[in-house]
């Protein structure tokens, strides 16, 4: 709980929502999440990645409509629950999901400049890298004293989280500079350091607020909120499901995935009701709920309660953290964001990986975080599809009743001659229109051949298109050996192909067998 209320409070700033609001998201979806949660360890609430997307939409609707946003986020996780839509979101690969966290990590950090260097009343527009630029034409006017506290206690937060992980750096720095201002205050000292108080003077202890002042039914009509509260669901499953398997793989337990989206839904829902913003599961909130030694969801809700609590009854205290402080915070954060062992594993494995994990994270900065994710996640698709048209498969050669080679079919297609009487050609995995044109270019190498048996063992999908390059296939092995089979016709396939033409003859001909042993054995009795 004092982890959660300055985290909370700082991740509603980068939202560009209201202090207040992220008091609200803590405790209201922390509340719901817990207890109708699929997880015992999930501690949901306001968060960096979802921060990165919701501020370029704070600043041209305005942090009104956050409620509103997380209502209609809350409604299509639970569509996605219901229809369980959830296991598509596998669809968008860990390159993509580690180049938008990185894009909404730079968001974040660089987004501290203002506080950092003590700027104020700056104007900002609706673009982030135009906003970059405008402060850094203020540079003349920065306070260099606020950028040394700021550059200290990062860099003391940074430090602490690896020497002490178990006890959390950003309330021992948060609860340090309240105590050192009602310290100074106390003693009759007025200090320059801005605080929370001087910033938001409106924000009050409250659980509640109004969640329809930025609502009109037009709003409705509008693509945008829309747009915003689809990638907020998404992100906010993605991130959700992914903390509870880092709880897991920390506890040793299985939480459950389903019940987990629904009480994701619920607390969505529940927080915009509230007046809250979109909230999910919070990394580092989970990490440190298992290392103090939660074994149950009631340590959730306990959280929850407890953030009430002390909100109503010291929230006093709160209005005097100073915001250089909540910049540093935030800072740490963005730093913990960045996956430095993921990056060093997909430039020593997977190069194309790694450049389109940068791809993402400059168009997240550059552009928008929703575009980031599309285009990394349509990127990827095409580079999986051009992988498997290749048609990758093997090649098993016989001579005189025995087998002389098993190769790949890249490996079969660069031998110059072909020396044996039985060929065995493997099709698995799908027929489709993506690898079958592959399949049919590699089958022209196979000439000569008393037998030529296509395998369909390990085929498990098929699709029209597929199914007539299969009869083009054995077309041309016909014209260039003396007889064609099939093995290992699985009910999937043959549901596509039993109407068709070449199956009828070859059933006719008794040259189809339930396994490419049966073909092989009969072709030797009859040898």
């Amino acid at each position: 709980s004092l982890v959660s209320i300055p985290l909370s409070l700082a991740m509603a700033i980068i939202s560009g929502a209201t202090p207040t609001q992220g008091i609200i998201t803590a405790v209201w979806a922390g509340l719901l999440g817990a207890i109708l949660g699929g997880s015992h360890y999930n501690i949901i609430g306001p968060t960096g990645a979802l921060g990165g997307i919701l501020v370029a939409h704070t600043l041209t609707h305005g942090y009104q409509t956050l409620p509103i946003v997380a209502i209609l986020s809350g409604l299509l996780i639970l569509v996605a629950f219901f229809f369980h839509l959830d296991k598509y979101i596998i669809f968008i690969p860990r390159s993509v999901v580690h180049g938008f966290t990185l894009g909404v990590a730079f968001i974040i950090g660089l987004g501290q400049l203002d506080s950092a260097f003590g700027l104020t009343n700056i104007e900002k527009t609706d673009n982030f890298l135009e906003n970059i630029l405008i402060t850094l034409g203020h540079l003349g006017e920065a306070r260099w004293g606020i950028f040394l506290i700021f550059i200290l206690s990062t860099l003391f937060m940074v430090f602490w989280n690896k020497k002490f992980p178990k006890i959390p750096s950003a309330a021992i720095v948060a609860f340090s500079s309240i105590g050192l201002i009602l310290l100074f205050s106390v003693l009759g000292y007025a200090t320059p350091i801005l605080t929370l108080g001087d910033k938001y003077p409106s924000i009050q202890a409250t659980l509640f607020a109004n969640p329809f002042q930025g609502f009109s039914w037009s709003l409705l009509l509008q693509r945008d909120i829309w747009m915003i509260s689809f990638a907020t669901a998404v992100v906010a499953i993605l991130e959700t499901l992914l903390s509870g398997q880092i709880a897991d793989g920390m506890t040793k337990t299985k939480f459950v995935r389903s019940k987990e989206v629904f009480g994701l839904a619920i607390a969505n829902i529940g927080s915009g009701l509230m007046g809250g913003i979109p909230a999910t599961a919070a990394l580092a909130r989970t990490a440190l709920n298992v290392k103090s030694g939660a074994t149950h969801k009631i340590s959730g809700v306990i959280s929850a309660v407890l953030v009430a609590i002390i909100t109503l009854f010291f929230f006093g205290l709160f209005k005097l953290l100073p915001m250089v402080i909540i910049s540093a915070i935030l800072a740490v954060v963005a730093i913990g964001m960045l996956q430095k062992k993921h990056f060093i594993r997909l430039i020593e494995n997977e190069k194309i990986a790694f450049a389109l994990s940068i791809i993402v994270a400059l168009i997240v900065v550059a552009e928008d975080p929703i575009v980031g994710i599309f285009v990394g996640t349509v990127v990827a698709l095409l580079i999986f599809v051009n992988k498997v048209s290749y048609g990758q498969t093997e090649v098993l050669l016989w001579k005189n009743g025995k087998m002389t080679e098993a190769l790949l079919k890249n490996d079969f297609l660069q031998k110059e001659t072909v020396d044996s009487d039985i060929a065995v050609y493997k099709i698995s995995g799908t027929l489709t229109y993506i690898n079958m044109p592959a399949h049919l270019e590699a089958v022209q190498k196979i000439k000569g051949h008393k037998y030529v048996i296509i395998s369909l063992r390990h085929a498990f999908y098929a699709d029209t298109d597929g199914v007539e390059y299969l009869g083009e296939i054995i077309e041309v092995l016909k014209k260039n050996n003396e007889k064609v089979l099939l093995a290992g016709i699985n009910k999937e396939i043959e549901k596509f192909v039993s109407k068709e033409p070449f199956y009828k003859q070859k059933k006719l001909e008794g040259k189809i067998y339930n396994r490419t042993s049966e073909a092989i054995n009969d072709i030797l009795q009859q040898a």
